[in-house]
């Protein structure tokens, strides 16, 4: 049943993806010549992914405080990355952001060219060229006042702790002196494990997104590593604290599911007679 489930949710997502954009491609070429920013691109991709929030049987989203992100600042907005799902539950937050993502993800039908339309931040892994030119598109489409997203970690994590944070999230946030707000993530790992496409079933997840409130760099004297280092510490404070809430709750299921189990004692003889 879940991999009957999991093959249906990614055929409806990949023909919805692919009627969604036929569906904006006119209105995009219309309106782009006006939008700079590139904002309606944006606003239509998380439309698209909230949708999915809203029909999945998989998931029930748990936002907190996403008011600490105000549409008049552009941010460096940096999230762990757990899960393959990360991605369609960030949109959640429904903010004018744009991705940074590796570029063999812009060659997808329909995805990658829905990415470059709302104008994401491309890069190779480990080419220098690349992530200079990363870098300078980060900058412009901060001035431009868009905010980046970006998974400081550089890819997901495979074990319970966040991987060590790479420093160009930092650097580029004290170069272009805005605000670095930290996205935490927690109980993705219970939708979809790493590497595979099969979604897990036991219960609906119910995972967190959690903003804290936005450091900026002038707090660090523009010092990347500090700034950096502060982050990191915490997300990893307030991720454990969301992973404490989603094992009381798991406990607290899987303690009325054993009670609804659990058959009923027999009646004793004594009462029978009685």
């Amino acid at each position: 049943m879940r991999v009957l489930l999991s093959a249906l949710f990614w055929f409806y997502c990949a023909a919805s993806l692919a009627v969604w954009w036929f569906a904006v491609l006119i209105p995009w070429l219309v309106i782009t010549p006006f939008d700079r920013r590139r904002r309606f691109a944006h606003w239509y991709a998380y439309t698209w992914a909230n949708h999915f929030h809203a029909l999945s049987p998989f998931w029930s989203i748990q936002l907190r405080d996403p008011e600490r992100v105000r549409p008049d600042q552009a941010y460096v907005m940096t999230a762990n990355h757990e899960s393959s799902a990360d991605i369609l539950l960030i949109y959640a937050l429904k903010k004018q952001y744009r991705w940074v993502s590796k570029r063999a993800n812009f060659f997808i039908p329909f995805l990658g060219w829905m990415m470059a339309m709302a104008g994401y931040v491309s890069v190779v892994r480990g080419d220098r060229q690349s992530r200079e030119k990363m870098m300078r598109d980060c900058k412009r489409q901060l001035e431009l006042g868009n905010s980046i997203m970006i998974f400081p970690e550089g890819t997901r994590s495979t074990a319970e702790d966040m991987l060590p944070f790479k420093r160009g999230a930092f650097v580029m946030a004290c170069e272009a002196k805005v605000p670095v707000a930290p996205i935490v993530i927690a109980g993705t790992r219970d939708i979809l494990p790493r590497n595979s496409l099969v979604f897990r079933m036991k219960r609906r997840a119910r995972p967190r997104i959690a903003v804290l409130e936005p450091i900026h760099p002038a707090e660090v004297d523009y010092d990347a590593k500090a700034l950096m280092k502060l982050t990191r510490a915490r997300m990893i404070e307030k991720r454990a604290e969301l992973l404490r809430e989603i094992a009381e709750e798991h406990a607290a299921a899987d303690a009325k599911e054993a009670g609804r189990a659990t058959p009923r004692p027999a009646p004793r003889a004594s009462a029978l007679r009685e």
